[in-house]
């Protein structure tokens, strides 16, 4: 004999609701953390291109024998300018020739707020202008100073900084409390 009592396989739709949910609460999550994987990984290539740069506008200054100086564009917070002094001195506004620009990708810019910089010594070359002057033997990279970078209006940094102590620029950043060096 048939038995007519029929049971139905398959999932409620408070079950389907209840998983399409949680899978959507799991994507969430997965996609804040990428986020901040992206701003990080972005934010150490730039400082480590940022440092490539100086470091090539440093041999160029004794490759030419010629002072040059690398300073934030005043219309631009995403390009540095390299330019020869005007009297010796790189507090020009708009340079009238330009030597070479760096310019770094959106959203990130050339200046830092809400973090203290005063551990690092020297100036910070992007808002007052650093002049690279050759010399025989050494690098053209002035003695000391840094460029901060930020990612947008996050609180991931980047920053390359120069010591008297070292003769190479330091490519470093920060997502948290601390600085480190890449």
């Amino acid at each position: 004999m048939l038995n007519h009592c029929s049971k139905k396989s398959g999932f409620t739709l408070v079950e389907v609701v209840i998983v399409v949910a949680i899978m959507g609460v799991l994507a969430t999550m997965g996609v804040a953390g990428l986020r901040g994987a992206v701003a990080n990984s972005r934010m150490k290539d730039c400082a480590i291109n940022t440092a490539a740069f100086l470091e090539r506008i440093a041999n160029d200054a004794n490759r030419m024998s010629k002072r040059l100086c690398v300073k934030m564009s005043s219309s631009n917070e995403q390009e540095l300018q390299v330019y020869e002094p005007v009297e010796g001195s790189c507090d020009v506004d708009k340079p009238d020739a330009l030597y070479d620009v760096f310019n770094i990708e959106s959203p990130a810019k050339f200046s830092c707020d809400d973090v203290d910089l005063d551990i690092f010594s020297g100036k910070d070359w992007a808002q007052n202008g650093a002049m690279f002057v050759p010399r025989i033997g050494l690098s053209a990279t002035p003695s000391e100073g840094y460029i901060c970078m930020q990612y947008g209006g996050q609180y991931v940094y980047g920053l390359i900084e120069k010591t008297k102590n070292n003769n190479a620029i330091v490519p470093m950043w920060r997502a948290g409390d601390f600085w480190s060096k890449l």
